[in-house]
Order: C-alpha cells, then structure tokens, then sequence
C-alpha cells in the first residue's frame, strides 16, 4: 500500500468516527484533571433536555474547538437546527470558517457541510446559524426553535442576559441543550461567572488551562506572550491578562479597574461598623436611574475628627419600577433613620453659591430649603440631571445640588487616594456598592463604566459625587470640642492631591 493509498484508509476510517458519532475519539485528548476534550464533549452528549453546561477554560486549551466537533457531529447525525454565537459576528465567522477547514474533508461527503450566506448547511436539512452580539445579529433568531446552542466568548458579552432571553426559550421549546464557553470574564460581576458557578453546583462545569493542552509548546506561548506584552517572565506570571486568560483564574483586570487601590487587604481594613462621632456633616449622593438603570443613592459622614469619610448606607431600586418620588420617600426615610433632625442651619460657602449661580438654581435651591430645611441632611449632591433636580426639589422636597462631571479620571483617582490612605470607610450593609468596588471597569476608551447585565458603576459614581462634594476643611464641632492642635494640623492638610475637594467647583483648566 503506497502513501496515498494509505492516506484515503485513513481518511474513510475517519469519516466513519464522524459516522457512528465517535469524531470525538480521534479529534480531542485526554489530558488533564478534568479528562480531557473527550470528557467534554460525553459531558454535553449526556445533557438532560434544556440543560446549560459551562466551560470556564483558558485560551490555548481547544475549548471551542470542542464544542463544535459536539455541535457538528450533532447535527451531521440528526436534524437539528444549531446556533453558534461569539462576540463578533466576524469572530464567529472565522471560527466556523477555519473549523471547517481544519476538519471539514473529514466529516462524510453525504452530510454536506458548506458554510453559505451565514449559515452552515447540512444535506440533511440541519443547520447552524453563525451569529455575533455586536450588531444584535442573534435578535434574528426571535421566533426560531433551536436545538444546540454554543455562546463563545460568553466572559465578553455585553449583555449576556439579553442573549440568553432569546434562547432559552428556543431550547424550552424543543427541549434542546445549550453551553457557555469562554476564558473568565474581566469583570468579576460579569453574569459569565455565575453561570459556570450554577452549572458546577449540578456537575455541568469544566474548567482547564492551557499548561494541560498536550499539543502546544507551553515554553513557545509564554515566550511569545513575554514579547508581546514587554514583560519579563516573572512580571507576565504576576499580571492579570496572563492568570485569566491562560490560567482560567477570576480576577479583575487591572488596567481597567475602576478602583485598583480597593484590594482584599483595603478591604479588610476599610470594612466595618464603627461607632458614630458626635459631630460630623452628613452627605447623600444620587445617581437617577436611566434606561433601566437602578435609582442608585449612597449615605455617608465626614468625619470632622479623623478626616474620612464614611459610608454608612445604600440606596438601589429599580428605575423601570419606581418612580421618583417612590425614590425620594424612601431616601428621606434612610436620612431620617440614620441622622434625624438636620442640623442644616441654612448657610452655604461662598464656593457652594458660586456654582449655584452657574446653573441658574441659587433662588430654587434657597426657597426648597426654606420650605424643608428640617428635614435635609447637611447636603446632597446628584447627577446633573435638571429635570430629576427639580422634580426632587418641588414635587417631593429633596432638594439636590447637581454635580459636575467633567475630569471624571481625575476624581476616580482622588477616590483611589482616599482607599490608599485609609480615609474611606464603608460599612457592611453596603453590599452592593462593595461588589462594585471591587468589579466595575473602565470602558476601553476610558470614558464611562463598562456596562453588564447586572451593573454599571452607579453607586460608584455616586461615591465619585460625594468626594467631590465633601469640604474637607469644613468644621461642624462646637469650639470647645476642637483641640486646637489637630485644628492647625488640618488647615495644614489639604487633603486629596486634587486640592482640598471643594464642592463642585470646577478645577480651572490651564
């Protein structure tokens, strides 16, 4: 038997694996603790109806080339109609594309397989759609039953909830499975990460990294991975990139966390109740709920005595259900309980009128004070939303000083300055303003928070509010409870780098 010969053996011989179902045998590897690709893919062959499985994997691990030798040794054996979705729908073009490069002479000639028009065909009347969330290509999905699902790059998703709305209900209806696959996400509140905890609670879960891949030169990727990060082989081991995507493991980007300076060692001394000062000003921050955004508010003190500020409580109800004045009610009740009777005398700094009489609200600030005054905190400071501002004031009076939100960097940096220095305290009935310490990114233009299903920094734009607010140099004691030495020492201090944190006066540009 000559070379040629035997190649055409070896290629029927292959052909009959795709055959009986069992591609799987010489396609995929074994290695690893987790049993290989091969236990994969049995994992998803055995998935009762309307079932999710979760591949949490690295890169250089094969885990979509696995799913869809699944996906097509599926459909070549059954009519079925699959989906296939990245994150692009040109991401998911290319991988199809190259799938079927790699392997597609393999797979028996009567099946047929030929990617037309966004679609791959089978002759037996299956099909897989290939789509991308970027453009909202999957909407045209609506309507469709499907039997596979495959949502590549799950991690990445910008609205991971939205996808699965439109096929879940597809795989209810024909009783059909679906699998999450993806390298762990860049934000630890990405809905990804609760998938794969989900679907590891019921023995659906797979998670692997490329040091088990037996077919790659692990030596070769970390050396190339050095030269295309600059970085020496110990800085790469240590950087976050490298630990998610090559190692699997949960943990926040760096480079686009919105607070670095929040580690689980700040965490650990930042976090606690402690006991009220008798004299301190009090400050409510507020973020209007847009879009379906949650009504985001957040109560804290400055501590005159130490110089901190402190944030006693939180305030998060849905937009799309409350409306603002079921918000107002409820934030006046939070005041109320924490602080009680104003101790708001009705003054305001000369820097406080100043921006008043920028806006144009000096005389409608003033005469909702005059009406409310016994009821406010000392001051409260919100999104630069007119039509919220004045709807708060004189529907429902909570009168609120809009906020500036230029240089809004340079702010997030004053906030990480203040964690550095141990200035800002939280107490632990924050819980959800503690998840977004700890998880909301930048955007990658570095203009506004990255947006997932469940957040979008609000509450930490309404911590950057209220640092921007607190007057740091302000002095609420009684004379005689001011020791004249820490007096001096704090008029000496100008607090944050930024200078002091006036509120609301926006820095002069130079």
């Amino acid at each position: 038997m000559d070379a040629e010969e035997a190649a055409a053996v070896v290629l029927e011989a292959r052909r009959e694996q795709w055959r009986r179902g069992r591609a799987s045998d010489y396609l995929l590897d074994t290695a690893g603790p987790t049993g290989g690709q091969q236990a994969w893919c049995r994992m998803l062959e055995s998935l009762p109806p309307g079932a999710w499985a979760a591949f949490e994997v690295s890169r250089q691990r094969g885990k979509t080339f696995t799913v869809l030798v699944w996906l097509f040794q599926s459909l070549g054996l059954k009519n079925q109609r699959g989906v296939f979705l990245a994150q692009t729908g040109e991401n998911s073009f290319k991988i199809v594309q190259q799938f079927l490069k790699d392997v597609g002479d393999e797979m028996p000639p009567e099946w047929g397989a030929r990617l037309i028009d966004g679609e791959v065909r089978f002759t037996n009347g299956s099909e897989i759609a290939v789509f991308g969330t970027d453009n909202n290509q999957f909407r045209r999905s609506r309507g469709r039953n499907a039997h596979k699902v495959v949502l590549s790059e799950a991690g990445f998703y910008a609205s991971l909830e939205e996808v699965e709305s439109v096929y879940t209900k597809q795989l209810q209806t024909t009783g059909g499975v679906g699998v999450y696959e993806s390298s762990p996400a860049e934000s630890l509140a990405h809905p990804f990460a609760r998938r794969c905890d989900a679907a590891a609670a019921v023995g659906r879960y797979v998670h692997d990294t490329f040091w088990s891949n037996p077919r790659i030169d692990h030596e070769a990727v970390i050396q190339r991975e050095m030269e295309r990060l600059g970085l020496t082989r110990e800085q790469l081991f240590a950087s976050t990139e490298f630990q998610r995507e090559l190692e699997a493991r949960r943990v926040t980007e760096e480079r686009r966390a919105a607070l670095p300076a929040w580690t689980d060692e700040a965490a650990t001394v930042l976090v606690g109740a402690l006991p009220r000062p008798a004299h301190f000003d009090g400050y409510v921050s507020l973020d209007p709920g847009k879009t379906g955004d949650p009504h985001a508010s957040l109560l804290g003190i400055h501590d005159v005595a130490n110089n901190r500020l402190v944030i006693e409580d939180e305030l998060e109800l849905r937009s799309a259900t409350t409306h603002i004045g079921a918000w107002a009610e409820a934030l006046k009740a939070k005041e109320a309980a924490l602080w009680g009777v104003n101790r708001w005398d009705g003054t305001m700094s000369g820097a406080t009128l100043e921006h008043l009489k920028q806006h144009n609200l000096d005389e409608l600030f003033l005469r909702v004070h005059s009406q409310t005054a016994p009821r406010q905190p000392w001051m409260r400071v919100g999104d630069d939303d007119a039509r919220v501002t004045v709807d708060m004031a004189l529907q429902h009076g909570v009168a609120v000083l809009p906020s500036a939100k230029h240089d809004k960097a340079l702010w997030v940096d004053t906030v990480n300055q203040l964690i550095r220095e141990r200035r800002l305290l939280i107490h632990p009935r924050c819980v959800r303003l503690l998840e977004q310490m700890r998880s909301t990114l930048w955007n990658r233009t570095r203009s506004q928070w990255e947006r997932t299903d469940k957040d979008h920094g609000d509450l930490i734009d309404c911590l950057v509010y209220m640092c921007r607010a607190v007057q740091w140099h302000h002095d609420c004691r009684p004379k005689q409870a001011v020791d004249p030495g820490l007096l001096a020492a704090q008029r000496m201090t100008r607090g944050p780098e930024t200078g002091g944190l006036e509120l609301l006066v926006r820095p002069r540009r130079r």
